[in-house]
């Protein structure tokens, strides 16, 4: 049990020294200040990185014209009548079952690197795309960060699987990413929105197993390192000199880039 104490404790202290020596405030702000479904939800309700980057002040005028390539990198969407993750929405009629894992096990550290890379790869390399890809990542991994200090607090289980029928009436599985899978995380209101909608209609909601998941020992080192190397992202993108705001970061230029 003490080296169980120790780890979660390293888990917490790595959050908190992130919070006080990094970036990316104006994402923890966003998260806390969007509005919470209703539970389940009688109206569209919707959060995305597209979103959250595009009610930042001075937004560079091309960076607005990118915004929405963002929805297929990180979008929840839950409505009465449609849902989805990540720029891709069904009709709750063509779900079949909704599947359940733990936030723990969703997080690992290697693969924020993987959707901080796609981020570059969703975005032409037009006027304005330094700047968004920037803000884009640093949002990301700032949601990700407060997902693991969450999931640290308390073993949580995400609705983060949707299977439906496709046009050919056969089973689909639409799965969030990272993004999907951290909002769901530090806004429970939508996970219990989203599965109190598909109980109230009859949809099975099933609790999945991750490869990944271990003992508790093990879970709780895979969140030190993966709160570990978010912090280390983030103080590497927000490492950048200030006279040059708009400039992305070493780590995440290219040559090239516009």
């Amino acid at each position: 049990m003490a080296g169980i104490k120790d780890v979660a404790g390293a888990v917490t202290r790595a959050a908190s020294a992130a919070r006080t020596k990094v970036g990316g405030d104006w994402a923890r702000r966003a998260i806390e200040n969007h509005p919470r479904p209703a539970v389940p939800t009688a109206e569209p309700w919707e959060i995305s990185l597209a979103g959250m980057v595009g009610r930042l002040p001075r937004v560079p005028g091309p960076a607005v014209r990118l915004l929405h390539l963002l929805d297929g990198l990180g979008q929840v969407s839950i409505g009465p009548k449609r849902i989805g993750f990540d720029g891709e929405e069904v009709d709750w009629e063509r779900v079949v079952e909704i599947r359940q894992y733990s936030a723990v096990d969703l997080l690992p550290d290697v693969v924020v690197e993987r959707e901080v890379d796609r981020i570059r790869e969703f975005l032409p390399p037009v006027p304005g795309r330094k700047w968004l890809v920037t803000k884009a990542a640093e949002g990301l991994l700032t949601v990700a960060l407060a997902a693991s200090e969450a999931a640290e607090r308390g073993e949580r289980l995400l609705p983060c699987e949707i299977v439906h029928k496709n046009l050919l009436g056969r089973p689909r599985t639409m799965a969030g990413g990272l993004f999907a899978a951290s909002v769901l995380t530090t806004v429970p209101e939508a996970g219990e929105s989203l599965v109190a909608a598909a109980r109230a209609r009859g949809i099975p909601v099933t609790i999945a197993k991750s490869p990944r998941a271990g003992t508790h020992t093990e879970r709780a080192k895979r969140l030190r390192a993966t709160s570990t190397r978010l912090t280390d992202n983030l103080r590497a993108l927000t490492a950048r000199p200030a006279a040059d705001p708009g400039a992305a970061p070493p780590a995440l230029d290219r040559a090239g880039d516009a």
